[in-house]
Parts: structure tokens; C-alpha cells; sequence
């Protein structure tokens, strides 16, 4: 029998840039990563799905299958029966919305154990035998399916600022002196409070607003310089008490809801600023989140519970972006969410029965939002804050590669490892507004007194600037009676077709001509800020099939733009390069069966992923897989055939064998030698 794996591991790191994670292994870093590396295959032309963009990407790696038959077409999808505009799209985050079926689902039906780890869109889970811990988000615990934006609800509440400042979407207040107060240290004079009714954002679940309490102390003789978290005016009910900062221990606590009862939940907090008078202060608050209610079974829930709590939602890239704290508090959340990710992957394999693991970690994927645009120095001739940028960078995989020692210790010597990102990344360029060419062609008309928000500075940082400016050019609203199409989502243009939606204005006999002078108005159009074109390709829904788009899911025209007219990755073609940045993704395989130290040249796709697991483990195909198999990584590609051969060999040998044994003492000896 070959040498063939026993059980599979495969490790998703979104957005994780291959030539990135070479440069920092080539420096003496990451030594995990480089035993993967060197121990095994990696693909040097690992290409992504289009649109490079999370949801669909993740789908095609777990079920083999390219986003048009999926259905799971971009970051959002369209909601059916409605006008095709971007006041009709929603996330897309729902096991119930992919079309195809997940290798664990195949494998569960063939008696395999199958766990899956905060895996995007994956739950609710439809195995009979299986683990499913989180994957309605990026993170346990987290909803994104069906909501507008890039918002998201939770199973507790979304992160908070108590601050005596300005800042977006905070809890504001301002200290007076304590009063009411039991068991205060004797000795401390002046003690001020701050009387914060907790606002619940992203309440998944209905919850009753705590009022908890801030008290200002001073421990020595030069002002202020401890904030204690308490939810009663006794000293002793304390959650924390801290300096500036400094992080709380895991702390545990119930939340009451409307209906009467109460759900346990954990957060932590960091005192990010407080002056020597008191009149400044930022205390943060992490996600408070409820220990259960996101596991298949229930129960699973219970095992992953350490000292250091749960996991924190969404990275801490919001607070970042809303400026309440720097991006050393950033890091920090990140590795208290791959630490917890490392924790809960390890326990799960180790205490349960597994064939086949799937997980998802998002931290490279945030880091890149905030930081890929000042790592790059074209783009950033500030040396010290280039610096800042890369040190970051090292600090994120350095998580990552602790990570991924810690789960390898779980798994035994019979394991293939996985590694793989589901798109790269580049810097953020000047946004290509799609309104601009179709508005110029007359295919599209705006509504009136409609601001130009491409023209609105964002910040005064870079980060996040592409994302947020996405964002400003889809959110303009078109006149629906007057437009032969509208742009949607990040590269789609749907033509308001008579009979097929709500206001269609176009008539069917005149589909192909809008369609081609939709794509002729893409194609030509020149900016004229930068005098060069932005629009890099434009297919008809017929042509897109090429790219793995198609169905009733995809728009009437598809179009990609170049990479440096764009937020790091959606509308950007898979072979993209700019700058320091690629949209190539890593894709890696070490274990039994697989060469050591070779470099992958073929072409691959995310989507031969399933059916080269199916290859090595003997696992059923999922009915609607549509990749390949990776011959080339295997120790031996003919491993299969050469099996078949010995069993033929086998086979005649015991047949004669038995002839043998059945032959009478007068037969013939025509086998003699």
C-alpha cells in the first residue's frame, strides 16, 4: 500500500501573501511556515477564483466547485426578486446559500468525522457526525449572512469605548466624584467615577443594557493613575482594576435578556489612556460574547472554554479604523484571537475522533486592510512608519506560525497539512467608480443632488482608505426608471430588463446591444484625473463563464479593474501584481505521500483542492466538484494505477493458486514447467 495520509488538516490563513511569508522565513523567522515549506509542496501559480474575495473563495475551496455553480458570487449577494441596484445586496455568509456540496458533507455521508473551525459560510452545519464550531462570520460567534455593508451582529455584543472624549460610536461620560461607594481602599483620596450604560451594538440577541461603573483612583501621590470596572458600587465586585496599558484577565459575567433569562458571557478590557486629572480617558472593552449558542453540537462549546476566555470578534480592525486606539492594541487583539483559534483547534482534535479538519483564521487578511498600503514604499516614503508597518506584518505571522506548531502537535505523523489563502492582496489605489463611464455613456442616470463622495477626503491615515472608498462609489443611487443598468456589487453591471425585474425599462429583443455597450462604455473610458484607462476586462454573462461565472447569481456584465484603481482585492484579476502586493494565493501540501522541498510550477486553482483530499483519502467526490487532481505534488503520481497493478497481480496469483488446489490427480498438468 502507499504512503497515503490518514487524516487531513487543512489551515486557511485569509489573504496570507506566499512571497511575504518566504521573505520573512529567508530573514530566520517563522520556522513552522518553513517547515511546511520545505517539507512539503508549494504551488508557485496558485491562482484564486474571481471575484478574490472571501465568501465565494472559501465555498470553492470546501466544496471544488467555481463560484457560478456555488452561487456564492461575491462578498454580497443580490437579493432575488428585487431590483438589481446596491440597496438590494446582503452578505453572504450561509451555508443555505452554497449550491454545492462541502467535502465534509460527502465525507460525513461516508462515515468520516469531520470537524470544521470558524470556517466562513459554513454554518449552519449539515452533518450528522460532525463538529461545526462558528462560521457564520469571520469569528465565533459572529453574523454577517443577510446583513447589508460590512456590518455584523453577535452572540453577546460588539466591541466598546468608555471615553471622556470624541469618538465615533463610543460611550461617552465625564468623571464626578464617587459616591455610594462600599469597600474602597482606606487610604486613597478623591476617588471619581463614571456611571456607563453599556451601549449593546451588534446584539445578535435581544439584551437588557447593563449599567456598569468606571472608578478613577489614585494609588500614590501623583494623580490618577488606576480605572476600576465594576458593576455594582462595591469595590469587591470589581471586574478588573487597571493602569494605563495594561489588559484585564478573562473576565466572566451574565447579560440579561428581555425574555427573563440570563446568558454567560466573557470579555476583557485595556485602560488605553488616563491623565493625571482625570478629564482624559479611553477604557475598552472587548466583545462580550456569549459561551455558547455557536457550536453543532451544543455541547462542544464547553470544551474550548480556557483561562484566556473566547475568541474577540472581528480582530479589533473597527476600533482601529474609529482611531480609539493604535495599532499595537490592534496586534494585541489579534494574537488573543489566534492564540484562542490555536487553543480551540488543538482541543478539538485532541479530544475527538477526526478523518478530515477544516479551520479559518482572518487576522493576515485585517492586518492588510490597515497596513499593506505603508509597506509598500512606493506608496509610502516614511521610513519609520514603513517600518511600523512591517514589524506589524512580522508580529501577525509570527501569531500565525505559533498557530500552526500548536495544531501540528495535535496531529499525528498520518496527517497531510494544508496550508491555504483564498486570495492575495495588494495596496489601495485610486477607486474606479463604475457610475462614472455608464453615467458619461448615458446608460445609467444618478439622482439628483447625489454628492460625489469619491471627492470627500476619508481620513488622515491611508488605512482602510480603498475599502471605505468602494464603498462611498456603490453607495450612489441611480434612477431606477431612467437607467438602462446599474453597477453592483464590486464588479457586476445588471441591465433593468423588462420582465425579469421589478422596473425594467430595457426590452429582451435589445439585451445584446445594451450588454455590448455596457462593456464598450467600460472598456473606453479614461479617467481623467489619471488619463489612463482603469478597466482592465469586460465579459458578457455568456463570456464570464471562462472565469467560473455564471448562473442566475452573477450579473449581465462582468468587469475587473487594475490593481492600482482598487482596494486590495475584489474586482482584481487572480494574476494581479503591484507594488509589494499579489493575488496569487498560498497553497502548500506536507505529509505522507507528498514530495519534500519542490516548488509547484503547473497552474492550480483553489477549486483542485477537494478532489486531490478525494484522491489521496479514498473519500467520495462531492457531487458538484468540478477541479482537479494535483498529480504533480505526489511522491509518486501513479501511486493509484500501481496499486490496481498489484492487485491484479494478486488476484491472478490466488486464482491459480486455487486452481491448484481444486485440480484432480488425472488432470491434465498444463501448468507444469
Amino acid at each position: 500500500m502507499a504512503n497515503v495520509p490518514k487524516k487531513v488538516a487543512l489551515i486557511g490563513l485569509d489573504c496570507a501573501l506566499p512571497h511575504l511569508i518566504e521573505k520573512h522565513i529567508k530573514e530566520g523567522y517563522l520556522p513552522t511556515f518553513k517547515k511546511l515549506i520545505e517539507g512539503g509542496v508549494i504551488a508557485d501559480n496558485c491562482l484564486v477564483p474571481y471575484p478574490t474575495v472571501t465568501p465565494p473563495n472559501w465555498a470553492s475551496i470546501a466544496t471544488g466547485a467555481w463560484p457560478g455553480t456555488h452561487g456564492i458570487t461575491d462578498f454580497h449577494v443580490h437579493k432575488k426578486g428585487t431590483t438589481p441596484t446596491n440597496a438590494n445586496i446582503v452578505q453572504a455568509f450561509s451555508s443555505e446559500r452554497c449550491k454545492a456540496e462541502y467535502l465534509w458533507d460527502a465525507a460525513d455521508g461516508a462515515g468520516k468525522k469531520c470537524i470544521v473551525l470558524n470556517y466562513p459560510g459554513s454554518w449552519p452545519s449539515k452533518m450528522k457526525n460532525g463538529i461545526m464550531v462558528g462560521g457564520s462570520g469571520l469569528s465565533v460567534g459572529e453574523n454577517r449572512d443577510g446583513i447589508p455593508g460590512l456590518s455584523s451582529s453577535v452572540k453577546g455584543c460588539l466591541d466598546q469605548l468608555i471615553t471622556t472624549g470624541i469618538y465615533p460610536r463610543a460611550v461617552k461620560g465625564a468623571f464626578k466624584p464617587a459616591t455610594g461607594w462600599k469597600n474602597l481602599p482606606a487610604k486613597e483620596k478623591d476617588p471619581l467615577e463614571i456611571e456607563a450604560g453599556l451601549v449593546m451594538v451588534g446584539a445578535h440577541t435581544d439584551l437588557i443594557q447593563p449599567v456598569w461603573h468606571l472608578l478613577a483612583r489614585q494609588s500614590g501621590g501623583d494623580g490618577y493613575d488606576r480605572v476600576s470596572l465594576s458593576p455594582t458600587k462595591d469595590f469587591k465586585d470589581a471586574f478588573c482594576t487597571l493602569s494605563v496599558g495594561e489588559w484585564s484577565a478573562n473576565i466572566t459575567t451574565k447579560l440579561k435578556l428581555n425574555n427573563g433569562t440570563e446568558q454567560e458571557a466573557d470579555f476583557r478590557c485595556k485602560l488605553l489612556e488616563l491623565s493625571d486629572e482625570a478629564d482624559e480617558l479611553r477604557f475598552y472593552i472587548s466583545q462580550i460574547g456569549f459561551k455558547s449558542g455557536w457550536s453543532s453540537p451544543p455541547e462542544i462549546a464547553a470544551q474550548l472554554e480556557t483561562k484566556d476566555g473566547y475568541t474577540l470578534n472581528a480582530g479589533g480592525i473597527l476600533g482601529f479604523v474609529l482611531e480609539w486606539y493604535d495599532l499595537d492594541t490592534f496586534l494585541e487583539i489579534n494574537e488573543y484571537y489566534t492564540k484562542w483559534l490555536a487553543n480551540a483547534a488543538s482541543t478539538l482534535l485532541s479530544n475527538n475522533e477526526w478523518d478530515l479538519f477544516f479551520m479559518h483564521a482572518h487576522s493576515p487578511d485585517w492586518a492588510y486592510h490597515l497596513i499593506l498600503t505603508e509597506m509598500d514604499p512606493d506608496l509610502n516614503k516614511d521610513e519609520a512608519k514603513r517600518k511600523a508597518a512591517w514589524d506589524a506584518h512580522l508580529k501577525i505571522y509570527e501569531a500565525q506560525d505559533r498557530m500552526l506548531a500548536q495544531i501540528m502537535q495535535a496531529c499525528s505523523k498520518e496527517t497531510l497539512f494544508i496550508l491555504v489563502s483564498d486570495h492575495g492582496a495588494v495596496a489601495d489605489g485610486v477607486i474606479f467608480d463604475p457610475f462614472k463611464p455608464l453615467t458619461a455613456a448615458g446608460l445609467t442616470v444618478l439622482e439628483e443632488n447625489q454628492v460625489d463622495n469619491l471627492s470627500i477626503p476619508v481620513t488622515s491615515t491611508t488605512r482602510f482608505q480603498g475599502e471605505i472608498q468602494t464603498f462611498r462609489a456603490i453607495a450612489q443611487q441611480p434612477n431606477i426608471s431612467k437607467s438602462k443598468c446599474f453597477p453592483q456589487r464590486e464588479l457586476y453591471v445588471y441591465i433593468n430588463l423588462k420582465g425579469r425585474d421589478p422596473e425594467g425599462i430595457v426590452d429582451p429583443k435589445d439585451y445584446k446591444e445594451v450588454q455590448q455597450q455596457i462593456i464598450d462604455a467600460l472598456l473606453t473610458y479614461v479617467d481623467p484625473k489619471t488619463g489612463k484607462r482603469p478597466v482592465s476586462l469586460a465579459l458578457s454573462k455568456q463570456d464570464a463563464r471562462i472565469m467560473g461565472l455564471y448562473g442566475d447569481w452573477v450579473g449581465d456584465v462582468i468587469y475587473a479593474v487594475y490593481p492600482w484603481v482598487a482596494g486590495q482585492h475584489g474586482n482584481i484579476l487572480p494574476t494581479a501584481e503591484w507594488g509589494i502586493g499579489s493575488l496569487k494565493g498560498l497553497l502548500t501540501f506536507t505529509g505522507p505521500g507528498i514530495k519534500k522541498g519542490y516548488r509547484m510550477e503547473r497552474t492550480c486553482n483553489l477549486i483542485d483542492i477537494v478532489p486531490t483530499i478525494c484522491y489521496l483519502m479514498d473519500l467520495p467526490l462531492p457531487s458538484t466538484t468540478e477541479g482537479a487532481v494535483l498529480y504533480q505534488a505526489f511522491k509518486n503520481p501513479n501511486f493509484k494505477p500501481d496499486e490496481i497493478t498489484k492487485l491484479k497481480e494478486g488476484l491472478v496469483r490466488m486464482e491459480l493458486a486455487l486452481q491448484r488446489t481444486q485440480r484432480q490427480p488425472w488432470d491434465k498438468k498444463d501448468d507444469a514447467p
